[in-house]
């Protein structure tokens, strides 16, 4: 008798046990794949030298006051940044990040390269020094036609980075307390097929109400340098964020 109560309790766990992984649609320990047969890319540093030895100060985390050459004031840029991992682009050229404030907008036309700011009319555009020159790239077609065709994985990594709002991970530790729905996530790789480009990243759904979930997002480049997204899946996302509403 004893026995069959503790095979019975035992299974007992186990039933409750699948059925609240099913009813909370989450994995606690992803397995996390950095050895893919896909071909890896490591980040290259984007080149913004020049613009902090022409004046451009560096504020923290990539962040930069370019106020004493006035690049603000030219580019109407409310902030200035290092962009990440745009050193695989094939033309070598400083270029920053610029982000501009566009107070009349009604969200009916395309401004600069991507909307950053929810609720908030900031735009990304970027600066770059060509010949001695700066120059503004303001939108996604100015960015294609200076910098493709895209020729390798580096590149097209960068463009994918460039023109969008997603990120690479190479090292992925996901903390205790977050929830997860996949049993395996796979690091950033790039993979070339057909003459295109697959280009594996990263998002965080950071507008509106919810629980603002982490994805992978997997985009198609091309040679031409357009880019979209192919698939995307949820992964995990942070209890603390749970029912939160950001503008």
């Amino acid at each position: 008798m004893s026995f069959r109560d503790t095979k019975g309790t035992g299974l007992s766990i186990i039933i409750v046990s699948v059925l609240a992984a099913i009813l909370f649609g989450c994995v606690q320990q992803p397995r996390i794949i950095t050895d893919s047969m896909s071909l890896n890319v490591t980040a290259a540093a984007t080149n913004a030298s020049a613009f902090i030895e022409a004046g451009c100060i560096e504020t923290g985390n990539g962040w930069l006051d370019c106020s004493s050459i006035g690049l603000e004031k030219m580019f109407s840029c409310e902030e200035i940044k290092v962009p990440g991992d745009l050193g695989g682009l094939s033309s070598k050229v400083p270029i920053v990040e610029c982000n501009v404030l566009v107070e009349n907008w009604t969200g009916d036309t395309d401004v600069g390269i991507m909307h950053l700011g929810c609720l908030y009319p900031l735009f990304k555009k970027y600066i770059i020094i060509e010949n001695g020159e700066y120059k503004l790239i303001g939108s996604k077609e100015e960015f294609i036609q200076f910098f493709a065709p895209v020729e390798s994985p580096e590149e097209a990594l960068g463009f994918a980075v460039a023109l969008t709002g997603s990120y690479p991970v190479y090292n992925m530790t996901i903390p205790e307390n977050y929830k997860v729905f996949v049993p395996e996530i796979k690091t950033t790789y790039v993979e070339e097929s057909g003459g295109e480009f697959n280009v594996h990243l990263f998002n965080m759904q950071i507008c509106g109400c919810g629980n603002h979930p982490y994805y992978s997002i997997d985009y198609i480049v091309t040679r031409a340098g357009e880019s979209k997204v192919i698939s995307s899946e949820r992964i995990y996302e942070n209890p603390q964020f749970f029912d939160m509403c950001i503008d």
